[in-house]
């Protein structure tokens, strides 16, 4: 009997600069050989990898799932996965909007910019911490995205990992049975050296 299916929904690439370290043939030959389904690559405010994972996926026969982390100037952070060509182009036209203000190598993308542009996006919202932000941040994902809009939970192996999640607002306060949570654990280097984790910070 095989065990439960397991699709990694955070994956980054050599393609966000400083922060991954794998290529997309090497992250789906890993995928592959660990038995994972799926790969979901969201390089930072980019889709500059997804045409090589294509490649890659293609040839190990692991899924690739199609998404981009963005990072907004407001400091709020998010995954998004278009569902349909529509939704692709959108997304592209966003990253072009936001790289044409910030110029070469930066993304400048407002909430408004993506509000406007969220059709066919599922939106997985990576808060920081349960707080009043989290909280206004809930809420406009849920008036942009309607049941689209999820939430995630991360793990970062830091010192103040349990001080974060047990903010005075806590997780009552948040409704969060009333979301879909993902745990991600933002994947960024497919095989360690010895002595690194296996996984990076988000």
């Amino acid at each position: 009997m095989s065990g439960p299916s397991y699709v990694e929904l955070q994956v980054t690439s050599q393609f966000s600069f400083l922060r991954g370290a794998s290529s997309a043939e090497e992250l789906f030959a890993t995928a592959a050989l660990m038995g994972v389904q799926a790969l979901a690559v969201t390089d930072r405010n980019s889709l500059a990898g997804i045409v090589r994972a294509h490649v890659a996926a293609k040839e190990t026969g692991v899924r690739l799932i199609v998404g981009c982390r963005l990072d907004l100037a407001c400091g709020m952070s998010l995954l998004v996965y278009p569902t349909d060509r529509p939704a692709y182009s959108r997304l592209c036209r966003l990253l072009s909007v936001g790289k044409g203000r910030a110029g070469k190598g930066k993304c400048h993308l407002e909430w408004a910019d993506l509000a406007a542009a969220c059709e066919g996006l599922i939106g997985i919202l990576i808060p920081d911490q349960a707080d009043d932000l989290c909280a206004l941040q809930l809420r406009r994902m849920r008036e942009a995205f309607g049941d689209r809009a999820h939430l995630a939970l991360t793990l970062r192996r830091r010192p103040n990992d349990q001080l974060r999640w047990s903010a005075p607002i806590g997780w009552s306060s948040l409704n969060v049975s009333a979301w879909s949570v993902f745990g991600l654990s933002g994947r960024c280097f497919s095989v360690p050296a010895a002595g690194m984790p296996k996984r990076c910070a988000a």
